[in-house]
């Protein structure tokens, strides 16, 4: 997900470019100067020594708290944020420690729903020789000491990856129960092998997955009303496709609607509404846009649609280079945001709200800066939502921040 803004050099703009850029400049949704924002540590007394990449409640008697690093170790947090003590929940270095390209190791971790009963947790990873995307599960098992244990890895589901960057990994349980699971589009320049877009792939979409029982040949079903789960040419575990590298998908809690924040290569970074059989077009287009290495192939088959992001923003005037997903906030605490989605970017370290438009298929009108870096060290890599529903930031230097409303708008 971060390396894809790696290259990235300033240029002289063509003509066509120069006209898309004015016009996109035109037509942004207006920026809403309200209530300014701080960052502070919300967990003061622990900093990592490796990148955060993923954060996960588990609600059993007690309600807690995971987070997941780059390079394998997975920890408890303290009840007490104010705490120094985060014990091992899992220790998963040996399994990638050859995972040392910049986005390649570990990249979720999520709990069953019905943890409580089944003591399930799922992590998604990279591994190599040969390279892919590996989905399983552990058991956590009961007692006093909450960590999972190792021996009961179950493999789910591997896919093949070409390049070991655009892995995405991103999960999430749905209001119905089923495990959404994005994947990368593979890491090629322009995905010239067009798997974002072929319906047998499985790199380049969100699929969907009946975790809670087993196929006849495979650890999990493909739901039978899965938007593909009857057509013979797809693969029937895909639920949307066109995506380059979604990285961070979540749910709303209220409306239930799947929001994935997806990284773009040259021009945009991108918002989607998720919808059931949605193509967002990427292997085609860069945001609203054909793909420049597209303009001189075919058409796409006749009948074709694609969906526009609810919001882009562009890579040319510095508003960002690496979007960050993302949640829909529905908490108490910071009342201007609620039902705002939340995102960020990676390279620049801004944080924004987004209000997602009432009618689904218009383009978001109401933007709002909430934070920029003034210093080096501060790389969002996800926001996500504690046990309250209040927005967490991982930040790229091993802290968890949180954003604190400035004491004069």
């Amino acid at each position: 997900m971060i390396a894809a803004w790696i290259g990235f050099m300033p240029f002289r703009m063509p003509v066509r470019t120069t006209l898309f850029f004015l016009v996109a400049t035109l037509l942004e949704p207006r920026l809403v100067a309200q209530q300014t924002y701080e960052l502070r540590h919300a967990y003061s007394g622990v900093q990592f020594s490796d990148c955060p990449v993923s954060l996960a409640i588990a609600r059993d008697e007690e309600t807690r708290t995971v987070i997941a690093l780059q390079r394998g170790m997975v920890h408890l947090l303290p009840s007490d944020r104010t705490g120094e003590h985060a014990p091992v929940f899992l220790d998963f270095r040996e399994k990638l420690k050859e995972e040392i390209h910049f986005e390649a190791g570990f990249h979720a971790l999520v709990f069953h729903p019905d943890f409580r009963t089944n003591r399930r947790v799922f992590l998604s990873y990279s591994q190599s020789n040969p390279r892919r995307n590996v989905l399983s599960e552990m058991q956590v098992p009961s007692g006093s000491e909450f960590a999972a244990d190792p021996s009961t890895e179950r493999v789910i589901l591997e896919i093949p990856h070409p390049l070991a960057d655009h892995y995405s990994g991103s999960m999430a349980f749905g209001p119905d129960g089923m495990l959404y699971y994005a994947v990368g589009d593979g890491g090629l320049r322009d995905d010239p092998m067009g798997m974002a877009q072929h319906p047998f792939l499985l790199q380049g979409k969100i699929l969907r997955l009946d975790v809670n029982q087993s196929g006849s040949s495979r650890p999990y079903q493909t739901p039978k009303d899965n938007p593909f789960a009857d057509k013979q040419e797809w693969r029937g575990e895909i639920y949307a496709l066109g995506f380059r590298n979604p990285w961070g998908i979540s749910f709303d809690p209220v409306t239930g609607d799947l929001w994935a924040a997806d990284v773009g290569q040259d021009l945009h970074e991108e918002i989607n509404r998720v919808v059931r059989g949605g193509n967002y077009g990427w292997g085609e287009r860069d945001g609203t846009e054909r793909l420049a290495a597209r303009k001189d192939a075919p058409a796409p088959p006749e009948g074709t649609v694609y969906l526009d992001p609810v919001h882009s923003y562009s890579r040319m005037n510095g508003d960002g280079i690496c979007i960050v997903g993302g949640m829909i906030y529905r908490g108490e605490r910071l009342s201007h945001l609620q039902g705002t989605y939340l995102f960020a970017d990676w390279g620049v370290g801004k944080v924004w709200a987004m209000r997602p438009p009432e009618t689904p298929g218009r383009r978001a009108e109401e933007i709002k800066l909430l934070y920029t870096t003034r210093e080096p060290g501060f790389n969002p890599t996800q926001i996500c939502p504690d046990e309250n529903g209040e927005p967490l930031i991982l930040n790229h230097r091993g802290w968890i921040e949180e954003l604190v409303p400035s004491e004069s708008p």
